[in-house]
């Protein structure tokens, strides 16, 4: 320190460092990379009432060679200029692939190359620089550790990576494929519930480690089983529907946004596919109560906090139940036909199903025409109220099916096609497909509809893949500036699996197997597309046929007070819904950050500027960052 008097004092100074995540800092000053994350943090020293900053910049340039390559094919990799003739492109991800923080890496895909090429995978994004030499015979898969892709992720977050593949084969090296992909500023770890088809059986998938597992026991199929359902009679014999294992199959299946309760259609034997709904408390895993057995519900949804249910019948009718008892409560929807697909919104106030759905060719579920309606809900008799009609039919062929609403409630997402379901059999018993897609429109009455292309694939799919998109669900948490929407689709995934023709049996709807796609679509939606492609979700069973990804907040953590200790990155995981200084905590008083809890905007932060507001009770972006 220099006084006026010209004396210089050497004296020790308080240090400070704004991201820990990219350095530590230690005493005098002395920056240490933390060789996780990579970018600009700030160094701020202070002493004798004075301060100076300066910012640090960590960057990283890392070379991953395969020992079999010789260096002179490096450097040929490297230099690479001409165009190649053989693969062209990356089978998957796709160019301007939004991909969020805390999933597995992508498996990176590529067609059309030959045993013994060798490849250079460069990765650039800001701050860091990734070149991989490397093998990959035909069919062509990379895929970066973990711990790589996590160090990719964090430091490209709200920023974008440019993906580019070169190879050589005969002593030829050539430019093979360039893409660039978004990383979101958003760390997706919950939970994702599905149904896997072909085993009866509802699977949860723990989005951070890709660990899959059954929600619940559903027990054999050969007794009623605890708890016994509510006016069981006299049982079919055996009176459940056999998931192929000796299992009561369970098959549709709805989550409360809080991640609560789950409810789940268990199928009788006769008829198959029908059956009573039962209640499920996902904190342990446990069957409370199972609905009237001798009620035919196919599809069902939860309120929120899971305090409702509301069960779709085969007949297409609709009845209100009690979460707690499976009881039914008397309502609007008592006595209504033609009425499908239900689903509540997150804020509790809406509720919008598929009317007029009529006529299919037999099965219940099944049908080609369509409105989308709402009604106001509230938690007092009537309930539902004030019906409106937010799209209309055009007739036969056009089908409106499978609503799910965004984050703040006031987007409906939707399948819109000739039919409801993927596959069916037409007038003339003829095996077909659905031709549908996913778009979006405002939850009120004669509201305009917004197309989807990049999310439904157009551009990067082949003409036979397109237009097989169906069931949207939407993450109850808006992050990132996203909104995040599980769909599901029989598409061609990479050259993991790829159906053998383009018609019947060997297309994709017949000759592929259902699987979970997930897009991003920026929250201030406006006039045009405001989505991005889709990218596979990982962790999922390829082998299996899966449908309706319900996507929940994991199982909240307490805070210390409660007996808590477990760390956080966001507030919606924690149950006070604050997350400080990387754990759980009671509010302590002024403004709530990025992702912690709120009523209106008013309450959040404006260190993010005005691009933050109150979505879906948390603070969050409102575009993408």
């Amino acid at each position: 320190v220099t006084y006026s008097s010209g004396a210089v004092v050497t004296m020790p100074a308080q240090w400070s460092i704004d991201r820990p995540d990219v350095a530590g800092l230690g005493s005098g000053g002395v920056v240490t990379p933390t060789a996780g994350v990579y970018g600009k943090t700030n160094v701020t020293a202070k002493a004798a009432g004075l301060s100076a900053a300066t910012t640090v910049t960590v960057k990283l340039a890392l070379v991953l060679h395969d020992p079999s390559i010789p260096t002179v094919n490096e450097g040929k990799l490297t230099g690479a200029t001409a165009p190649d003739p053989g693969v062209t492109g990356l089978a998957y991800p796709y160019d301007q692939t939004v991909f969020p923080l805390g999933l597995l890496p992508p498996e990176i895909q590529g067609n059309g190359g030959a045993a013994g090429d060798q490849y250079l995978l460069h990765l650039s994004a800001p701050n860091l620089d990734l070149q991989v030499f490397t093998k990959a015979d035909p069919p062509s898969r990379y895929t970066l550790t973990q711990a790589l892709w996590n160090t990719l992720t964090a430091t490209s977050a709200a920023a974008s990576t440019t993906a580019s593949l070169n190879r050589l084969s005969g002593g030829n090296a050539y430019v093979s494929a360039k893409q660039t992909w978004k990383i979101a500023n958003a760390d997706l770890r919950g939970i994702i519930y599905y149904w896997a088809i072909n085993q009866g059986q509802i699977i949860q998938i723990d989005l951070a480690t890709g660990m899959r597992s059954p929600v619940f026991a559903s027990g054999p199929n050969t007794s009623l089983g605890t708890p016994t359902p509510l006016n069981s009679g006299t049982p079919n014999s055996p009176p459940w529907e056999d998931n192929g294992a000796g299992l009561r199959c369970v098959a549709c299946h709805s989550v409360s946004k809080d991640g609560s309760t789950l409810t789940s259609v268990f199928s009788r034997s006769n008829p198959g596919s029908t059956g009573p709904v039962g209640v499920v408390g996902l904190s342990t895993g446990s069957i409370s109560v199972i609905s009237d057995y001798t009620t035919n519900a196919i599809y069902d949804a939860l309120s929120p906090d899971g305090t409702f249910a509301v069960a779709n019948y085969a007949a297409k009718t609709m009845g209100l139940l009690a979460s707690a008892s499976a009881t039914p409560l008397a309502s609007t929807l008592d006595g209504q036909s033609n009425m499908c697909d239900p689903t509540f919104s997150p804020d509790g106030k809406l509720f919008a199903y598929a009317s007029n759905c009529d006529p299919g060719f037999g099965y219940p579920v099944e049908f080609r025409t369509s409105n989308l309606s709402l009604y106001s809900f509230s938690n007092a008799a009537p309930y539902f109220s004030s019906p409106a009609t937010v799209l209309t039919s055009a007739g036969l062929g056009d089908a409106i099916a499978f609503p799910s609403f965004s984050p703040d409630s006031k987007w409906i997402f939707y399948q819109r096609g000739d039919y409801s379901r993927a596959k069916y059999n037409d007038s003339t018993a003829t095996p077909t497909h659905g031709s549908d897609d996913i778009y979006i429109a405002a939850a009120q009455a004669g509201a305009a509809q917004i197309a989807l292309p990049n999310l439904n694939g157009a551009g990067v799919l082949s003409a036979s893949n397109q237009h097989l998109n169906y069931a949207p669900t939407v993450n109850p948490i808006a992050v990132g500036g996203y909104f995040w929407v599980v769909f599901t689709s029989p598409r061609d995934y990479g050259n993991e699996m790829v159906a053998p023709g383009t018609t019947q049996p060997n297309d994709q709807t017949y000759a592929n197997r259902k699987q979970l796609w997930v897009g991003a679509v920026d929250a201030n939606v406006g006039g045009s597309d405001p989505s991005h492609p889709a990218f596979w979700l990982p962790g999922q069973d390829g082998t299996t046929a899966n449908m309706f990804g319900y996507w929940a907040l994991a199982p909240c953590k307490q805070t210390p007070v409660d007996g808590g200790t477990a760390t956080c990155t966001a507030g919606f995981e924690c149950c006070s819904g604050f997350c400080e200084n990387g754990r759980c905590a009671s509010q302590t008083g002024g403004c709530s950050n990025v992702g912690d809890k709120c009523k209106t905007t008013a309450d959040c932060c404006t260190t993010g500027g005005s691009n933050i507001a109150c979505i879906g009770g948390f603070c969050e972006p409102m575009q993408p960052q």
